[in-house]
């Protein structure tokens, strides 16, 4: 009785062994894998197991993966091993980064018939090549009224100034009708 229990668990200890040392690869539908530390088992419309190399349990739709593959060694990753480096292009403004030594404005060469913003093309009266600077323009008024609100109507016309308000808060929209003075007599 001893010995059967004894070989009963070398069978299952064994057994253990023998499922610890395999992988396994789920292929799934697009050609991409899942990697699983132990088999992968059907209940109803999904396949469980645990995800390899972290041990999540996972599941996936039984539809979704097309084959099982039995793997002996774990899968090695696909991304750069520890250690590996890549060279992605010029690098980057940063901590470290040496600026190209600065040009001297005088040396710079402005072109004689280049648009100096007034829409002149290098020719001023007498054909020169200088544009005199014009005055700055004076902002249009402003199309907010003291309320806050935009003034719709042209200025001049019936509405482009707003009513006044009242001592209620509330625009008063017709001026009140004098009041009626009593005469002493």
């Amino acid at each position: 009785m001893e010995r059967a229990a004894c070989l009963t668990i070398a069978s299952i200890f064994a057994a253990f062994l023998a499922s610890a040392s395999s992988y396994y690869a789920l292929e799934v539908r697009g050609g991409s894998r899942v990697y699983a530390a132990d088999e992968p088992v059907r209940k109803g419309r999904v396949m469980l197991f645990h995800r390899y190399p972290d041990g999540v349990y996972m599941s996936l739709a039984a539809s979704e993966v097309e084959k099982v593959i039995v793997m002996q060694e774990p899968p090695q990753p696909a991304g750069l091993a520890p250690g590996q480096e890549i060279s992605i292009g010029s690098s980057l403004p940063g901590p470290g980064f040496v600026a190209p030594p600065a040009t001297d404005a005088s040396q710079l060469v402005y072109p004689v018939s280049a648009d100096q913003g007034y829409g002149y093309s290098g020719s001023y009266w007498g054909g020169g090549g200088y544009v005199p600077p014009r005055p700055p323009v004076p902002p249009p008024p402003s199309r907010i009224g003291p309320n806050g609100f935009p003034i719709l109507a042209p200025a001049g016309a019936a509405g482009s100034t707003p009513p006044p308000i009242g001592p209620n808060g509330f625009p008063v929209l017709a001026p009140q009708s004098p009041a009626p003075v009593r005469r002493p007599g």
